[in-house]
């Protein structure tokens, strides 16, 4: 069993909550799918809640945030200097969204807000295999996306393995012991669509068509299995 350390970067509002529940609910939900072998801590970084000892977990995740990576905040710096900590002594750690660019950050690369806005609703992935843990059958996958920021360059050593029109960088590797996503495969069509409602009169044009895409398939069991089996390599 692995012990997993959810660093939580947010928090759901909270007439969201009561009904989707906070975002380690999700990501514990997302590992339940298919009878995980994972045990999850919750660390509200957010919060300044952070590990005593990198010892504490076998692995870390970051979740997502509403905050941006380039926010001026003392708990951001904090989980930055973290990921270089984790990131040397090779722990494994999985990030997720702001997750995703925290690590990219603190690491060397650089992220920044898209000149087309938000990237919202189900988008199509491209997959590029690059660990033997990743099922090479497996070219292209439909996951949840909401965000604004994303990677524009990729810190050293890591390599990209998701990627669509809207986002080049949407997933990469460091070794065996990082493993990042762009988008959500913790979110529900319930939650994403929910968001989309909120934020509807800023989406404009975009909004209609992030909420017929929530109508297509996802492929969460996919992005599942890529987290656990990189959790369990």
């Amino acid at each position: 069993m692995t012990r997993l350390g959810i660093l939580k970067a947010d928090v759901v509002a909270d007439d969201l909550r009561t009904r989707f529940g906070d975002y380690s609910d999700m990501i514990d939900a997302l590992f339940q799918r298919d009878g995980g072998s994972v045990n999850t801590r919750v660390y509200e970084v957010h919060r300044n809640q952070f590990p005593d000892s990198i010892h504490e977990c076998d692995a870390y995740l970051i979740s997502g945030s509403r905050k941006s990576v380039y926010d001026q905040c003392e708990w951001i710096e904090r989980l930055l200097e973290l990921v270089e900590q984790l990131h040397s002594h090779k722990k494994k750690l999985v990030g997720l969204c702001f997750g995703h660019q925290a690590v990219s950050v603190a690491l060397g690369g650089e992220v920044g807000k898209h000149v087309h806005g938000w990237g919202v609703g189900a988008h199509e992935y491209r997959s590029i295999p690059v660990r033997s843990w990743m099922k090479d059958e497996v070219f292209s996958v439909r996951l949840l996306c909401s965000h604004q920021d994303q990677v524009l360059k990729l810190p050293p050593g890591a390599e990209n393995f998701l990627t669509s029109e809207f986002c080049r960088y949407a997933g990469m590797v460091i070794g065996d012991h990082v493993f990042t996503l762009q988008p959500h495969p913790e979110f529900s069509k319930g939650f994403a669509e929910c968001l989309l409602h909120m934020r509807e009169e800023e989406l404009g044009q975009k909004f209609e068509t992030a909420v017929k895409s929530l109508a297509e398939p996802l492929d969460v069991a996919v992005a599942n299995d890529w987290i656990q089996s990189f959790l369990a390599n």
